[in-house]
């Protein structure tokens, strides 16, 4: 039997924001429009350290590219 990753602590939007040195609405429209994976909790949603740095690996791969 594999063992499980271990659970990495999920990020607001607020902290995903701060980080990214982004407008909290920014963040929020990234979520809407599928460029960010998040996690919906109810009403809240937040956002795995894995799928923050997939998404800023993606966004560096791109810059690149051109």
């Amino acid at each position: 039997m594999s063992a499980s990753p271990p659970l990495s602590r999920l990020l607001t939007m607020k902290q995903v924001a701060e980080t990214l040195a982004v407008s909290g609405p920014m963040v929020y429209k990234l979520a809407r429009d599928g460029s960010l994976r998040v996690v919906r909790i109810g009403s809240s949603c937040r956002v795995d350290p894995r799928d923050l740095e997939a998404f800023i690996e993606e966004r560096r791969g791109k810059r690149a590219a051109r």
